[in-house]
């Protein structure tokens, strides 16, 4: 099993992850098949750390490297190849429970939700890693577009069982904040909010 490095190269990471998008051409297969290769590389486990990647990602490139990411994190949304993350589904914390894979932002709103009593992530957290990823598609309208569909889409799926209705609430109002404007912050703002309302 892979681990994280003590000290994690994130700028590294983030500078190879820019290179291959832009030199295989975003919204290619090359690209997409990259991305795909690193997050399967890490596994579950260290899916926070692909995250972690992007956001970095957002931070340190140039506008145009950033829209080769967002172009090609679309690219893989479009394919049904989006770079994911497996989670229990929600309540199910037993050995082998069944598990749910999660592209980038609904994971983040997965782990957010208090489940038994503590997240994975506090508000402010999921505000900075969130916004950040978002920030990202932000570079590309499309991108943007397209991903709060995606969002709107799995709030509204009643087969799956992976979140609860408080979390598909949440990502509804997310997914809809952001469609309607570019405003990552504002849009993580309306899901940490309605997370609070939600009865425990």
């Amino acid at each position: 099993m892979a681990e994280l490095l003590a000290q994690p190269r994130w700028v590294e990471a983030a500078q190879a992850l820019i290179g291959g998008c832009v030199d295989l051409g975003p919204r290619q297969d090359g690209a997409v098949a990259l991305m795909e290769a690193v997050c399967t590389g890490l596994g579950d486990q260290l899916y926070p750390a692909f995250l972690r990647v992007l956001a970095e990602v957002n931070q340190r490139g140039e506008y145009a490297a950033r829209a080769a990411v967002a172009q090609t994190l679309v690219q893989a949304l479009s394919q049904g190849r989006l770079p994911s993350g497996s989670r229990a589904a929600w309540g199910a914390w037993q050995p082998g429970a069944q598990r749910r894979s999660l592209g980038p932002i609904e994971y983040l709103c997965l782990a957010a939700w208090p489940q038994r009593g503590q997240a994975d992530l506090s508000p402010e957290q999921f505000q900075t890693l969130a916004g950040a990823v978002m920030e990202l598609l932000d570079c590309d309208a499309e991108a943007r577009r397209l991903y709060a569909d995606h969002l709107a889409a799995v709030a509204d799926d009643p087969l799956d069982g992976t979140m609860p209705r408080e979390v598909r609430a949440g990502l509804r109002a997310l997914a809809h904040s952001w469609r309607g404007q570019p405003d990552a912050s504002q849009a993580c703002r309306t899901f940490v909010d309605s997370l609070a309302r939600a009865p425990r």
